[in-house]
């Protein structure tokens, strides 16, 4: 693996670590209950709750606010950099492992009796 796999898990790794703070401080002081998955997810979301968390007269929030606004948004942030593909080896691995896609078994054509409705059709499906 590169060294820029790992660093993007280790801000990962450490985003979550953050967000759950976040998730509690603001919970214990303010009864806001947050989405940590979401936050993760949807930058929207991740820039509402860091300026909820710039605007709190709390300490603790504002440097998580700080800390997360810099893993998400500052110059090598996780919204901001496209996380790295898989070596082209490794997916060519996995798509020589992957079991064939099973062959559908032919249509058959409907009788041309001027009866659009295929009547083979009808009672296969239950």
């Amino acid at each position: 693996m590169s060294d820029e796999h790992h660093t993007r898990a280790a801000l990962e790794n450490q985003a979550f670590a953050l967000m759950g703070r976040l998730h509690v401080t603001l919970r214990r002081q303010t009864g806001r209950v947050t989405d940590i998955e979401y936050m993760r997810i949807d930058p929207a979301y991740c820039r509402y709750l860091l300026k909820m968390a710039s605007l709190s007269p709390i300490e603790d929030l504002q440097e998580l606010g700080v800390k997360l606004q810099d893993i998400f948004f500052g110059p090598e942030g996780l919204f901001v950099v496209a996380e790295p593909k898989p070596p082209l080896i490794a997916r060519m691995t996995e798509h020589a492992a992957a079991p064939p896609a099973a062959a559908a078994p032919a249509a058959t054509a409907p009788a041309d009796n001027g009866d659009p409705v295929d009547r083979g059709y009808i009672g296969r499906l239950r």
